[in-house]
């Protein structure tokens, strides 16, 4: 049976659009905003890091390349407001498995420009740390998911 045109104009009104996802996420948010302060954290935007993002923005939080604007001024917004630790707070009780995907994400992009940058490596072991998350729950994660090692 095909769709009607008032049940496709009602599926198009009915999707979120990314802002309204982050509004309703605050881990979400969180974890873009940790994801673009590790971009900055050696001072610098790089250009191969900033595409790590963009591809962990759209394959993993379903972000279209022309609502990044829109999400980039809400994270602005939320990032006067939020420090890095209160941003990774936010993880401390979710389960093993999403912890470690935010630091898998962090790893990815600060790899990306195959130079891990000391400010990089600190913002990333303070949320290690704070999370919880080991060395051995990283390296199964990543045996896991069939990614080969570098």
């Amino acid at each position: 049976m095909s769709e009607t045109i008032f049940e496709r104009i009602s599926a198009y009104l009915s999707k979120k659009t990314a802002v309204q996802r982050l509004s309703e996420d605050p881990a979400l948010v969180s974890e873009l905003l940790l994801l673009v302060r590790l971009v900055f954290a050696d001072g610098q935007k790089n250009q191969a890091e900033m595409n790590a993002l963009l591809r962990i923005m759209q394959h993993d939080f379903d972000i279209k390349p022309e609502e990044l604007p829109e999400v980039a001024d809400y994270l602005k917004t939320f990032s006067y407001e939020t420090t890095s630790t209160q941003a990774a707070a936010l993880f401390s009780e979710m389960v093993p498995e999403r912890r470690q995907s935010l630091v898998g994400h962090l790893l990815t992009i600060a790899k990306a420009d195959n130079e891990i940058h000391p400010a990089e490596s600190a913002l990333i072991a303070r949320v290690v740390e704070q999370l919880n998350v080991t060395p051995e729950e990283l390296f199964e994660r990543r045996q896991n998911s069939g990614q080969v090692e570098d």
